[in-house]
């Protein structure tokens, strides 16, 4: 009986809705019953501690007025289990034979629980597809390979934030590169002049790099201004799968050559503070302090190569480069001489 009408009771409302690893225990706690025709699965105005669907055979519901409505299989799919009222409205009468499924309401709501614990599920699958999604259209995954984005989701760490609490400490080292999964932070630098707030991050959005690339401590403070879910990859293998593929070094004699490979003229951006070397007078330069470069990104034209010109420490440089190839620009570092 239990096999040959189980398919009928999968399509009805609430098992429907159940995976199968769920649906099996949930039917094992209930009984289907064959009736014959004149027998009562329950009477109007009594309290039931069962619910009943009907699997095949007709049903004569009986209101007070000894009103009669037939209740068929096709209502089953329809409306689920019969006179779901407590205490139930009609009288439920078999007009032929019935197989029913009756099942204690305490387990129901265990069906509840599982329903719900599966929407929200879903409803993170939908954020954790958004957040991925958002980050994988950022300009900065072009220059990743697919084996290292997908070994990067592989390793990230997810992490939880509550509202308020600092994620990295301006001055502190760096330890780890962040992906905000859902949530909202805020950046902030402090200085002289006090604390200023710098930007605000939403779901997709990335932070922690600077330090990473550069190696010197945290430029900024980090903090959520919501509950936050995050994912976290640490140094090595920010450096392995990120760094690497995106910062490409080039020498002054290979300009020449990169202008042609990449069918697009070379610009110098010079991130030096102070002069520590001539400028290259023979190609076209512009000079940005790198502590001013995230303001000026959107007033550099996006059809020319940059490379970036740094202090004697190649790691500034880089940090230019890997800010610039994350905006969109294709960036190359200029090999400093030994």
């Amino acid at each position: 009986m239990l096999e040959s009408h189980l398919p009928i009771l999968k399509r009805l409302s609430p098992f429907a809705a159940l995976n199968e690893a769920d649906l099996e225990p949930i039917v094992a706690q209930g009984s289907f019953k064959t009736l014959d025709r004149g027998s009562m699965l329950f009477k109007r105005s009594s309290s039931d501690t069962h619910s009943h669907w009907l699997l095949s055979g007709r049903l004569n519901l009986i209101n007070d007025a000894f009103e009669n409505r037939v209740f068929t299989e096709s209502d089953s799919q329809s409306y689920g289990a019969v006179d779901e009222f407590d205490p139930h409205r009609v009288s439920a009468v078999c007009e032929q034979t019935c197989v029913i499924f009756s099942l204690p309401k305490t387990v129901q709501e265990k069906i509840t629980t599982l329903l719900e614990s599966a929407a929200e599920a879903a409803d993170q699958d939908t954020a954790n597809s958004q957040w991925m999604e958002r980050l994988l259209r950022t300009p900065l995954f072009e220059f990743i390979p697919a084996a290292n984005i997908q070994q990067l989701f592989k390793i990230f760490e997810s992490v939880s934030a509550i509202k308020g609490e600092v994620i990295v400490k301006q001055g502190d080292p760096g330890d780890y590169f962040y992906v905000i999964k859902s949530g909202a932070l805020t950046v902030s630098i402090e200085s002289q002049q006090g604390v200023q707030q710098v930007a605000e991050l939403t779901a997709g959005q990335t932070f922690g790099q600077d330090a990473l690339v550069s190696d010197l401590p945290r430029n900024a403070t980090v903090t959520a201004t919501t509950a936050c879910q995050l994912a976290r990859i640490s140094e090595p293998d920010f450096e392995q799968l990120l760094m690497t593929p995106v910062i490409g070094m080039v020498k002054k004699e290979e300009l020449d050559a990169l202008a042609a490979a990449e069918g697009a003229p070379i610009t110098i951006i010079d991130i030096r503070v102070d002069e520590e070397s001539k400028p290259l007078n023979d190609v076209a330069s512009i000079s940005i302090p790198f502590i001013q470069l995230r303001d000026h990104l959107n007033e550099l034209p996006k059809d020319v190569i940059y490379v970036v010109q740094g202090p004697s420490s190649p790691k500034i440089g880089m940090v230019g480069a890997y800010l610039l190839n994350e905006n969109g620009f294709i960036a190359y570092v200029l090999e400093q001489h030994s």
